[in-house]
């Protein structure tokens, strides 16, 4: 396992903000619900694919409490009345039921206040390349058509997509060892 300093950076946002992203911590587990809480009911559909409400003990401790070898998770962080604040989390989880190749499922959630400024992109790009450290090839996800902007990451990362549309959800599966998106990002 690396040391999880080395999944630290410093990112600035389209508008200029900058922005600090980590590994999820156990700690964080107020800070998650108090950024789940902040999410709209279409954001919060968009990601669990229900109207949920609120997340379980069992789902706090699932989503914060990661090995960083074959679930990682990254946090986008700001800083509101030195406080720290979760305002996206990015995270693969690896599947068990590969042959072959390693693959991972992945997924992403920003804060209302903060979506159409890039943050789901660096999310994305963060995790790319922590996959591809980590022998993962393919990256997995199922999004709902009506998530445009998550299409869109998805869409503009470089990679050939692969899609199948199964009762208004779209099932992508695409390879992360695509050597334009390599280039594109000096990797």
């Amino acid at each position: 396992m690396k040391k999880l300093k080395e999944f630290s950076y410093q990112e600035v946002l389209q508008n200029g903000t900058p922005v600090h992203l980590r590994p999820i911590r156990a700690d964080d587990k107020q800070r998650l619900i108090n950024g789940f809480n902040r999410l709209t009911g279409n954001s919060i559909y968009f990601r669990f694919f229900s109207d949920k409400k609120t997340l379980s003990q069992k789902e706090l401790e699932y989503f914060t409490e990661v090995d960083f070898e074959h679930h990682i998770a990254i946090v986008a962080t700001l800083l509101n009345n030195n406080e720290e604040e979760i305002i996206g989390v990015g995270r693969y989880v690896e599947l068990e039921d590969t042959v072959t190749d390693k693959a991972a499922e992945v997924a992403l959630a920003i804060d209302d206040e903060h979506q159409h400024l890039g943050l789901g992109t660096l999310l994305f790009e963060h995790l790319v390349r922590i996959a591809q450290n980590n022998k993962i090839s393919t990256f997995v996800a199922d999004v709902l058509l009506e998530n445009k902007q998550m299409l869109e990451i998805f869409e503009h990362s470089g990679f050939k997509l692969h899609q199948t549309i199964d009762h208004g959800v779209i099932h992508i599966m695409f390879n992360i060892t695509d050597q334009k998106f390599n280039k594109r990002y000096g990797l």
